[in-house]
């Protein structure tokens, strides 16, 4: 199977910043670039809004075929800059442990353990089972990993994305993860992880002309 095309993203703006699938063994081609952070760290960055979770399931509106990017986040520095990497959701693994390592966070410091993210449907997967050695994310205001949906006029816009506490085993709350139509924020600041850690989350989605 081919590569999938990846195309630039457009800048991330903090302010709407809001808040044990088997990746495929194939690399990934999308190539990394350069996005900015402009802005103040203000909103609902931090406010652990998940988004309008009263809404019944998406009728038939899916994340397949969407265009995303991944980006590793983190407030312990003032620097805004920080290196994304878009993707086509697709069959397999969108985000390998070796391509999520090479994200550059806007924070040099910033520790990049082995994690998988799959993005598949209405689920958006954590696997940390490629870990080598446990570790614990920084304590600051936000760390960690932010999910950009690439605006076209057929994406689907996220309304809510809730944690499955059935099969999640990273010690997160609801209040970690926010969401903004476009973007899915998972702070783990101070959270512990290891090689047994997973967290997946369901996204809520209405179609884009909606």
């Amino acid at each position: 199977m081919g590569c999938r095309p990846s195309k630039l993203g457009r800048p991330i703006s903090e302010e709407f910043i809001v808040k044990k699938n088997a990746c495929a063994t194939r690399p990934s081609c999308a190539a990394l670039i350069l996005v900015s952070a402009l802005g103040q760290l203000t909103g609902c960055l931090y406010a652990g809004d998940p988004g309008l979770v009263g809404v019944e399931h998406s009728d038939g509106a899916s994340i397949e075929g969407v265009r995303v990017e991944l980006i590793r986040h983190s407030t312990k520095c003032n620097s805004p800059e920080s290196k994304g990497l878009i993707v086509e959701v697709g069959p397999g693994c969108e985000y390998p442990a070796s391509a999520v390592r090479e994200l550059e966070a806007n924070c040099s410091s910033a520790p990049h353990p082995g994690v998988e993210v799959h993005v598949e449907d209405s689920l958006v997967i954590l696997d940390f089972s490629n870990v080598a050695e446990p570790g614990r994310f920084p304590d600051s205001a936000f760390e960690g990993y932010i999910l950009d949906v690439v605006r076209t006029a057929d994406a689907p816009f996220l309304r809510a994305g809730l944690v499955n506490y059935e099969v999640s085993t990273l010690d997160v709350v609801q209040d970690d993860v926010t969401i903004d139509h476009d973007r899915l924020a998972i702070n783990l600041a101070g959270r512990a992880y290891d090689a047994n850690s997973f967290l997946q989350i369901h996204l809520y989605l209405v179609e884009g002309a909606e």
